[in-house]
């Protein structure tokens, strides 16, 4: 998930239009209250070095990304299926979502946008 708000933030900083759709397991990054570091699909030793380096202020956490990203002009979207797959609802998730739509949307609202899957 880092290394793919690190490329939001740079497209925004570069005075890109960004919009994001997180599916499936990214979704959870977006569930209110839950840290990150409870999320099992991170590994152990990366883990471990973001948790140092977010102690030492190296590291943003990621609602503070979510929330820059959004200041900036960023669109943040989630999978409806994913969601349902998932059990989570609208009301779960943190404030600076946009919307909840399905892929097949998302893919006719960018039109002919870059599309970069991370």
């Amino acid at each position: 998930m880092y290394h793919g708000f690190s490329i939001v933030l740079v497209a925004l900083a570069l005075g890109r239009e960004v919009r994001c759709f997180f599916t499936y397991w990214a979704l959870q990054y977006l569930v209110k209250e839950k840290p990150v570091f409870q999320l099992n699909d991170e590994g152990q030793t990366h883990r471990k070095l973001l948790e140092e380096h977010m102690k030492k202020g190296h590291i943003q956490e990621i609602s503070e990304i979510l929330t820059q990203s959004k200041s900036m002009g960023a669109k943040f979207y989630v999978c409806t299926n994913s969601m349902g797959l998932l059990n989570i609802s609208r009301d779960e998730l943190v404030n600076e979502v946009d919307k909840s739509m399905g892929l097949t949307t998302f893919l006719a609202e960018t039109g002919h946008d870059q599309i970069l899957f991370i």
